[in-house]
């Protein structure tokens, strides 16, 4: 072996010792970075014509586990979904109340009910109608707070949405461009592991917003995609978008990812995880049932009240009664069947007259003088122009009004009325009675229907305004755009005579309409239009421009075929405002309108009608579906209870999915750290290793270098 070779071989030793200590250094300074990867130095002998001629560094890489890294990555996106899911719902329940308190929405209700029972002891006395008015406007006030306040929990969770799919881009496109630094410093023999090492770590950031899989590539770097397969970062950065919309009861736009190449771009069905994948399931899942179930609630509970406050009467009895917003029309059907009773009594309260309705024979008939009324047509303008007649034949003499979908009923000044079923043959209209349908005497209002059994068939006029539209999109069960159809008003739908059947026919309608989608049909006993999704799609309502006639009521408020008809309740319902600013008008007797003319029948001593409100909250009820809450046939008080419970067991549910996932991820984040972690004790006994080897190096050169001045002082050729 020539000096020469001496010479180079402990060169190479002090740089490949060099090196490794660099390398050990670099790790043992970064011992405590968090998601720091150990670097690791490969050594091989240098040989030169089969002859050993020193070492050298063959390979510096990181230490990293990719299944572990893998495993990593699928525990920080449960971690991030169930963490922030755990936050917003955890605040969700919070806006309830705690039950125990005094001023939670179920503790004002249970004031309400105390009120009323407080105000059957005293019928007559002001203050306590004022207490129980109070009680119920309380309760309604904070159904409405907590029903903006899921409203408000949507918002911030679209609103973070768009935030975290922002971080995401700035994520896929800084991985995206450390690959080629790191594909450089390949092909130069560089060191890559400082780029890697910062790639790793924004890859670990990248996995808590959207859970991903990783695989590196033979020239350096990596290919990363969501655990859905939606590719992020290929040979170009992934280009994400995602527009935010505040508005209440909106449908909401997808997160797009690649939209400019002009395919299918719907990100959303590919995240199995992460954080931006819990923000989705708790903005359209969980807070979307939770903000209908409270809507649902307050209908049921309002419903409940009018049906025994139309039944009841003030003292003094009421001058003028006006409806609630029904949806109807003048041209359709009045739809009843059985019997109902209006009295007009004066002001000391005695019965004055009866109008007896019949509206199987479709008469009205007066006592007082005696006389018969026919609405043979059998329309609800028919039937008011009856009705106005009877009025206007009595004394005190009365009107009755028809517009824009809501009844109303006058009488002079010196009178008032009282309107009640039929004990033995009860008017029916989908289930609810001719005072209560029209909501003459509500103790609960909304501007818009609180309730969608219209009554009303197919063969009803369909009355919606021309030039109107209904869009919807059609999507599959994966989230993916499939179509989106338009169903105007205009041309056979705009023609005079068009039906609700044939409103149907051109929503059903394959390839213009969503048939094929879904089927839309309308209940025979309630005139309630209701839709049902074909599996696997799901049809969203994109926006409704048609109005019913004068009502301003759209044909999905007038069907609760939308969020704002359905959970916007929980933000409109409140106590009649005549009511709340006029508590005198609570009716809390319960006259008798088979008493004969002449006869005193509203007493300020009557709490027959304060005890039937109370009986309310105990009396069995059918409840229909109202997003987390099923169909279920219980009491008022009970339903109220369960949806507390139910607010509760998500918000649980939730919290018990959280802990469990971050206990996942600290133990993989753990297993990871003992396998690509830097141990002090490992790293300090390679640093001397290193610094022996380069001490070793440093003696060989010295060696050779005496051995040569040797040589040299010798003459040696």
């Amino acid at each position: 072996m020539s000096i020469s070779t001496v010479l180079l071989s402990g060169l190479s030793g002090l740089r490949a010792s060099q090196t490794g200590i660099g390398i050990v250094s670099q790790n043992i300074a970064n011992a405590n970075t968090p998601g720091y990867v150990r670097t690791e130095v490969t050594l091989s002998a240098l040989t030169h014509l089969g002859a050993g001629a020193g070492v050298q560094v063959e390979n510096i890489q990181r230490a990293a586990d990719r299944f572990l890294a893998t495993a990593s990555y699928i525990a920080e996106g449960a971690k991030g979904s169930s963490a922030v899911r755990a936050d917003i719902l955890a605040r969700a329940q919070s806006s309830f109340g705690d039950p125990a308190s005094t001023t939670s929405m179920f503790a004002l209700l249970d004031d309400f009910w105390s009120g009323l029972t407080e105000l059957g002891v005293d019928p007559a006395s002001a203050l306590r109608r004022v207490d129980a008015v109070t009680s119920l406007e309380a309760t309604y006030v904070e159904v409405q707070r907590v029903g903006q306040t899921i409203q408000d929990l949507v918002a911030e969770a679209d609103q973070r949405i768009g935030d975290a799919v922002a971080e995401a881009q700035s994520l896929v496109t800084r991985i995206s461009e450390l690959n080629e630094e790191i594909r450089l410093n390949k092909r130069t023999g560089a060191d890559a592991s400082g780029a890697e090492n910062v790639q790793s770590a924004l890859i670990d950031k990248l996995a808590a917003l959207m859970e991903v899989r990783v695989s590196p590539l033979e020239e350096g770097g990596v290919h990363v995609r969501t655990s859905g397969g939606a590719l992020l970062v290929g040979q170009t950065p992934a280009r994400l978008s995602y527009q935010p919309n505040s508005a209440e009861f909106t449908t909401h736009g997808v997160i797009r990812i690649n939209e400019q190449l002009g395919t299918n771009s719907n990100l959303e069905p590919m995240l199995l995880g992460g954080e931006i994948k819990g923000l989705l399931d708790v903005r359209d899942r969980d807070l979307a049932g939770l903000a209908e179930a409270l809507g649902g609630f307050a209908a049921a509970l309002g419903d409940a009240m009018n049906e025994v406050h139309n039944e009841n009467a003030s003292s003094p009895a009421v001058s003028q009664m006006v409806g609630r917003q029904t949806g109807l029309l003048g041209t359709d059907a009045i739809g009843f069947s059985g019997e109902a009773t209006i009295g007009l009594v004066d002001a000391g309260g005695s019965l004055r007259e009866r109008l007896s309705i019949d509206f199987d024979a479709r008469t009205i008939t007066t006592e007082a003088p005696a006389g018969v009324h026919s609405f043979a047509a059998g329309s609800v303008t028919a039937f008011t122009n009856a009705l106005n007649a009877a009025l206007g034949a009595t004394t005190p003499s009365g009107s009755a009004n028809f517009a824009n979908g809501v009844l109303s009923l006058n009488v002079s000044n010196s009178g008032g009325l009282v309107v009640q079923q039929d004990a033995n043959d009860p008017a029916d209209r989908a289930g609810r009675g001719f005072s209560h349908f029209f909501g003459l005497n509500d103790l609960v209002a909304r501007p818009t229907p609180m309730f969608f059994e219209t009554g009303l068939s197919g063969a009803d006029a369909h009355g919606l305004n021309a030039g109107g539209e209904l869009v919807y999109r059609v999507s599959d069960s994966s989230g993916r755009f499939v179509a989106e159809r338009t169903i105007s008003i205009t041309g056979a739908l705009a023609a005079p005579g068009a039906d609700w059947d044939d409103v149907l026919s051109a929503l059903n309608a394959a390839g213009t309409g969503v048939g094929g989608y879904g089927q839309f049909a309308i209940d025979p006993a309630t005139g309630r239009i209701n839709f049902a999704p074909t599996a696997p799609f799901q049809v969203d309502l994109i926006a409704d421009s048609t109005i019913r006639g004068g009502t301003g009521v759209s044909f999905t408020v007038l069907n609760g075929l939308s969020d704002a008809a359905t959970a916007g309740r929980a933000l409109e319902v409140n106590v009649e405002p005549l009511i709340a600013a006029d508590p005198s008008r609570l009716a809390v007797g319960r006259p008798d309108l088979s008493a004969a003319i002449g006869q005193r029948v509203i007493e300020a001593g009557d709490n027959r009608g304060a005890s039937a409100l109370v009986a309310a909250r105990d009396s069995q009820r059918n409840f229909s579906v109202a997003g987390l809450l099923g169909a279920q046939s219980t009491t008022l008080a009970i339903y109220a209870s369960r949806l507390g419970g139910e607010a509760g067991r998500l918000a649980n549910d939730a919290q018990r999915a959280a802990l469990g996932a971050e206990t996942v991820a600290t133990a993989a984040a753990d297993r990871r750290a003992q396998i690509e972690g830097v141990s002090l004790d490992d790293e300090l006994m390679k640093m001397t290793v290193y610094q022996n080897a380069y001490a070793a190096s440093a003696r060989v050169i010295q060696a050779a270098t005496e051995m040569l001045d040797t040589l040299l002082t010798l003459g040696y050729r």
